[in-house]
């Protein structure tokens, strides 16, 4: 099965004059775009002519094509998308720690339902995610090692819910780090179209979005550890022209990194990037941190340190250090 990236795609779902679902699904904080067609002799056992499917096919390559070039991006949050808020961010599980609660809010303006299940996905040097259904590099699946309710979930809003984990280590279990993704998907509206669209002759168009979102679910079992080191640091630009540092952080080890990367000269905060993950699916990742725009004219021939740290709130010593001199 090829790799199919996170990205969700434009889709047709069908529901009465809705025609037909090609949605991949998506996850992660992205959007799922469905177009509805309504006209008045429309059914759900209607046959398009040839120039209908092709306009349709004209129609949405028009609707993709003008979104880029108005710059429409693919809603994408943190650990946010639609009107789902979930915390925490992440589930790590072992020995010591078998159930984590999630709690999750509706932060929008009416309830709203989604289907809870696991996904898995690998990483790549860009920390992009894509979904596979087989391991890649040093990477294994936390599936059928933790369980996990209610299975779907309608969140009405100011009403959070919870999502309890657990875990559930089979005997034999071999050492290592597990991973798999819990996905939220929102569950679509399928209205009909109303009476007076569908009464008027040809089609009428309108464009939802579908919101998912995932959290990693990370299982731990026996002596693991993780070192990171800071390679390849060099001035760069953000795609929006802003400066930057760019580095890789390489991973060894039989255990995940995961830290802020926090740049700093003369004991003062230039830069920072928080929650910056290297899965078991590549042995590095490229990162680029932008610098404070307020902090740029006094750093020319100074020394930056580059250190990645535990996260907020996280004991330990420091991942992995380096510095840059800015020219």
């Amino acid at each position: 099965m090829p790799h199919r990236q996170v990205a969700p795609i434009p889709a047709l779902i069908q529901s009465q004059s809705i025609i037909k679902n090609i949605c991949s699904g998506g996850s992660n904080p992205r959007g799922c775009y469905l177009l509805f067609f309504g006209g008045g002799t429309m059914t759900d056992n209607v046959k398009f002519s040839f120039f209908s499917n092709l306009f349709i096919k004209i129609l949405i390559k028009f609707v993709l094509l003008f979104s880029l070039f108005m710059g429409i991006n693919f809603p994408h949050t943190a650990m946010a998308a639609g009107g789902i808020v979930i915390s925490p961010q992440l589930v790590e599980l072992d020995n010591k720690n078998r159930n984590t609660v999630l709690t999750l809010a509706n932060r929008g303006q009416k309830a709203e339902t989604y289907r809870i299940s696991v996904i898995n996905y690998r990483m790549n040097e860009q920390g992009n995610l894509f979904e596979i259904d087989k391991p890649v590099g040093e990477d294994a699946f936390a599936n059928g090692l933790f369980r996990f309710a209610p299975r779907q979930v309608t969140l009405k809003p100011g009403k959070p819910q919870t999502v309890r984990v657990l875990y559930r280590r089979p005997s034999g279990l071999e050492d290592g780090e597990y991973r798999s993704h819990l996905l939220f998907q929102q569950v679509p509206e399928t209205a009909a179209v109303n009476s007076d669209v569908a009464s008027r002759a040809g089609i009428s168009v309108e464009i939802k979005t579908i919101f998912g979102i995932s959290i990693p679910i990370i299982v731990r079992h026996g002596n693991l550890s993780g070192n990171g080191e800071i390679t390849e640091l060099k001035p760069a630009k953000k795609e929006n022209g802003s400066d930057a540092i760019s580095l890789r952080i390489n991973r060894t080890g039989n255990q995940s990194l995961r830290g802020d990367v926090v740049l700093s000269s003369e004991g003062k905060e230039v830069g920072r990037l928080n929650n910056v993950a290297v899965y078991l699916s590549t042995p590095y990742r490229e990162v680029v941190v932008p610098l404070l725009e307020e902090k740029l004219q006094a750093l020319s021939g100074k020394t930056i340190s580059v250190d990645y740290l535990p996260r907020k709130g996280r004991q330990g010593p420091v991942i992995a250090s380096n510095n840059i001199t800015i020219q």
